[in-house]
């Protein structure tokens, strides 16, 4: 039952990175009266780091329209612009570019000069390396929009900016800079100056990389961290399981099948609960491709969950989209 105090308690427990507590009181407390935006942004995020992306969709929804009536077009933009990145995550790019449009024409309606006109160029960016493969175009891309967040002191968009950037680079073959960057993004999400939800995202981002660009080393180094930022945090589902994967893929490295094994049964079971964890198609893979270095050629299928159809997962990762990944 909510009380007078439901929506202090959420906000402390978001303040502890205490997800699921979070986003049960601010739940609680929505249910009882409507939550004014601001803490809908809290509730939005928390739905989404539990894991529940399709309750985190609907409140930041509602977040953008409640900023709407207050006449506030920035805050209403940005979320707009959360709601694109995650649709754009989960590779549903019809809805994800609308709501994008969306940010786009509040923005230039106002004619605002802000922090979001940065946010904006980040899709661009992404569609540059994900869908054209240029390389130049996507780095230029990034520095703008890293231009723009050193400039409103926006430590989230310059940190997303400089790691498409770094990504850009190394699809121009410039890799050592490209990883010198990466290693620099991550100095600012070790320190925790960055939201947890682009935390996580660029966490991964950058063990993709390094996993790409077979750099062992600097991909045990960041899954060990990422290991320990997920610890910080027992509730948080998207990034815990994909941890579990890295930590799989290191072990199937060194020969460690069966640790391996095991590490990623663990990550099938914690990205299929709640359902819908686009990263589970990459527990899935892991177990596939363990089971065959074992000779296990008739167990290939045994990691999907019971009840879930082969093919409904998408194999990518969630953070590629939005870190700007080829």
């Amino acid at each position: 039952m909510a009380t007078d105090d439901t929506p202090d308690r959420g906000r402390e427990s978001f303040g502890r990175q205490a997800w699921g507590d979070a986003y049960a009181q601010l739940s609680a407390a929505d249910h009882e009266a409507p939550l004014e935006p601001e803490d809908l942004e809290l509730l939005a995020t928390a739905a989404y780091l539990v894991g529940r992306e399709a309750d985190s969709e609907h409140v930041w929804a509602r977040a953008h329209h409640e900023f709407l009536s207050r006449g506030d077009a920035q805050r209403a933009a940005r979320c707009a612009l959360w709601l694109t990145f995650g649709l754009m995550n989960r590779g549903e790019m019809a809805r994800g570019g609308g709501w994008l449009a969306r940010a786009t024409r509040l923005l230039d309606d106002g004619e605002l000069d802000c922090v979001e006109r940065g946010y904006l160029l980040v899709p661009i960016g992404m569609q540059s390396l994900l869908v054209e493969g240029d390389g130049a175009a996507a780095h230029a891309t990034f520095s703008q929009a890293a231009e723009i967040g050193d400039r409103f002191g926006d430590p989230d968009l310059a940190a997303l900016a400089q790691h498409g950037r770094g990504q850009a680079l190394i699809m121009l073959g410039e890799v050592a800079d490209g990883m010198a960057v990466l290693d620099e993004v991550m100095v600012a999400v070790t320190a925790g100056e960055v939201s947890p939800i682009l935390a996580g995202t660029i966490y991964c981002g950058v063990i993709d990389a390094c996993q790409e660009m077979f750099d062992l080393r600097r991909a045990q180094e960041w899954t060990a961290a990422l290991n320990d930022w997920c610890a910080t945090q027992p509730d948080l589902v998207p990034y815990s399981g994909q941890c579990l994967v890295y930590r799989a893929e290191l072990m199937q490295f060194h020969g460690q099948w069966s640790d391996a094994m095991d590490e990623a049964h663990r990550a099938r079971d914690r990205l299929s609960q709640p359902p819908g964890q686009p990263a589970v198609g990459m527990a899935l893979f892991r177990l596939a491709e363990l089971h065959r270095l074992r000779g296990e050629f008739g167990k290939g299928q045994g990691g999907i969950p019971r009840g879930q159809p082969v093919g409904t997962q998408p194999a990518t990762r969630p953070g590629a989209a939005a870190a700007g990944r080829r």
